[in-house]
């Protein structure tokens, strides 16, 4: 399964169990997953009202706090998730059945489930995610978790106008909801950010920062409109999350993209993207379908050239690496990482790939987990994929950046991969020495770092992306 991480898989064999998008997307923060719908009794008495503390055991080395929010409404019970240690907060369950004392919570666009019993003062349960299955018991506790605020997070009545916005793909018929942000004055530029992989709402909440609603922010203080908006199935967005791929979320951006040009205040103005991570090979995929709305610019933003297989890999072995593992050991987990992924693009039965993931020491459990990530249709699609079938397509001004300290998508590598594959004519690209994947200075560049660090992205990338946008 996978790590707790945002913006792709960290390794297939951690020893560090993951709970499959929770570290992709919770990690990733996502704040509201979809509009609540609550089935079964609705109970007068609230039981479950409050909040509560359990402890999730990931494995021997590893336990994971969360905070249960329980509360009453009309329509019946209503509940959310807290990962304290990973800064997210208030992760919508979508789907809340009570029925007397026992209790089931759903997390669709994350496949958690939980269900429980309150038994003499305690909700005893079983975890589920993917294959992965635990038991976690549930106290009541008076103090809620919070977030803290960062630096960087906007001002709640900001100097330019915001707008709640949203827009229909028209290929398949579901509605996103969005931020639309508007500078004064003449609007020269506009950018729709599209965001890394799991499930996303608008602000990017991930690891107590909010990702995407800085980088709005900063842009339209600049003088640019940006667009930002949840991904389908997500937050206030329509559509299905969980059986969606990269190819699938370009349609999203591609109608994001239609909307902002039926918008008369952009008229004049130039429109493009501004793709995070996964966000970047949406985009670029977006921008290769010739049926698709036509971009005027694209800015990638710690995108990946190689297959999403390599990025595994890559991942894999620069943060185990860093980590201090045994050379011995960083080799011999390489090796077998290489086998499993090989195995995943040659399309080998599930037996095949019980008995890899057997060797690399996981446990029955650890292995459904991993074999049902492994199968999804995003993992399939991101492991076999390619950019640079897309990005060999783009001819338009593009500005490629990368983080030096990016253990995710390692900045040099990747940006080789831009080189070869857009027109020199086309290209801009920098690095940036001491920034990680989300664009912070850091210090080793570790996902752990994430949530210590006060800046939520670096001022400078943002000045350099204005200062690039207006010489177009």
């Amino acid at each position: 399964m996978k790590p707790f991480l945002k913006y792709f898989s960290v390794t297939l064999l951690s020893s560090c169990m993951a709970l499959a998008y929770m570290g992709e997307s919770f990690a990733s923060g996502t704040q509201t997953i979809m509009p609540a719908k609550h089935t079964g009794a609705v109970v007068q008495t609230p039981v479950f009202e409050g909040h509560w503390r359990g402890i999730l055991q990931v494995s021997e080395q590893q336990s994971v706090e969360f905070v249960f929010n329980f509360k009453q409404s009309p329509d019946g019970l209503e509940a959310s998730l807290d990962v304290p240690a990973q800064n997210q907060f208030g992760l919508d369950f979508d789907d809340v059945n009570q029925e007397g004392n026992a209790l089931t919570l759903v997390l669709t666009a994350a496949g958690i489930q939980y269900r429980g019993e309150l038994v003499n003062g305690e909700i005893k349960g079983e975890y589920q995610q993917g294959g992965f299955k635990a038991p976690v018991t549930l106290v009541k506790t008076q103090t809620a978790a919070v977030r803290k605020a960062k630096p960087q997070d906007p001002s709640l009545s900001p100097h330019y106008s915001v707008e709640q916005v949203s827009f229909k793909n028209h290929r398949v018929g579901h509605r996103l909801a969005g931020t639309l942000s508007i500078p004064k004055g003449p609007i020269k530029h506009g950018v729709i950010i599209v965001s890394g992989s799991g499930p996303t709402e608008r602000d990017g909440d991930v690891f107590g920062h909010k990702l995407y609603a800085v980088l709005a922010d900063l842009l339209t203080k600049s003088g640019i409109a940006v667009l930002r908006f949840d991904d389908r199935g997500v937050g206030e967005s329509g559509g299905v999350f969980a059986t969606a791929t990269s190819m699938d979320f370009a349609s999203d951006a591609e109608a994001a993209l239609r909307f902002m040009h039926s918008d008369p205040r952009f008229a004049q103005s130039k429109l493009g993207y501004v793709g995070h991570s996964e966000g970047s090979l949406i985009a670029a995929i977006a921008m290769a379908n010739k049926d698709y709305e036509k971009a005027d610019f694209f800015v990638s933003l710690a995108g990946p050239s190689t297959t999403g297989g390599q990025i595994l890999i890559d991942q894999s072995y620069l943060i185990q690496k860093v980590q201090g593992l045994d050379s011995s050991q960083l080799e011999k987990d390489d090796v077998q990482q290489r086998k499993i992924i090989a195995a995943v693009v040659n399309d080998a039965p599930a037996q095949e790939l019980k008995q890899l993931l057997a060797q690399s020491g996981m446990s029955t459990t650890q292995i459904e987990g991993q074999l049902a990530q492994l199968s999804s249709p995003w993992m399939q699609y991101f492991i076999k994929t390619d950019p640079k079938t897309f990005l060999t397509q783009i001819s338009v001004p593009s500005f490629v950046i990368g983080g030096g300290k990016d253990l995710q998508v390692p900045a040099q590598k990747n940006i080789d991969g831009f080189i070869q594959s857009i027109d020199k004519q086309w290209l801009s690209y920098k690095i940036y020495p001491n920034l990680n994947h989300l664009l912070q200075p850091a210090d080793t560049g570790l996902p752990a770092e994430y949530a210590s660090i006060d800046t939520t992205v670096s001022p400078e990338v943002v000045k350099d992306i204005s200062l690039w946008l207006a010489q177009l």
